[in-house]
């Protein structure tokens, strides 16, 4: 818990926050959102729900990881020009990343509960 307070305030650096933390989620967040693209698992109920369940969970993590990256890149020591690029660089990925798995949580919790009004299962 004390990490998560600590990533969350921006008190991890930044290198950490999007090298080690936000860039295997993201890589987790698309290979999962490619395989439900593709179809993969379609034919087994269980694996197509384990791709849904991890793709549900990481969008719901990932805007928490985007506001951790751009509060650490707003920390981020920038003593040559060339940083202020990076810093920024980090907010743009960190925004776009963000509001992309936001919107597909959203999307995602909106398909689920129009299947269970329907009584319907989606596969």
């Amino acid at each position: 818990m004390k990490f998560l307070a600590r990533l969350a305030a921006g008190d991890i650096a930044l290198w950490r926050a999007f090298w080690l933390i936000g860039v295997p989620l993201a890589l987790l967040w698309d290979i999962s959102g490619l395989s439900m693209l593709t179809g993969f698992g379609v034919g087994e109920p269980l694996v197509a729900t384990f791709i849904i369940l991890v793709f549900t969970l990481l969008s719901a993590a990932m805007p928490f990881v985007a506001v951790a990256i751009w509060r650490s890149a707003s920390r981020y020591p920038r003593q040559a020009w060339w940083k202020h690029g990076l810093a920024w660089s980090a907010k743009l990925c960190a925004v776009f990343s963000g509001l992309t798995a936001a919107i597909s949580f959203c999307v995602v919790l909106y398909l689920a509960f129009s299947f269970i009004y329907a009584g319907e299962v989606p596969f």
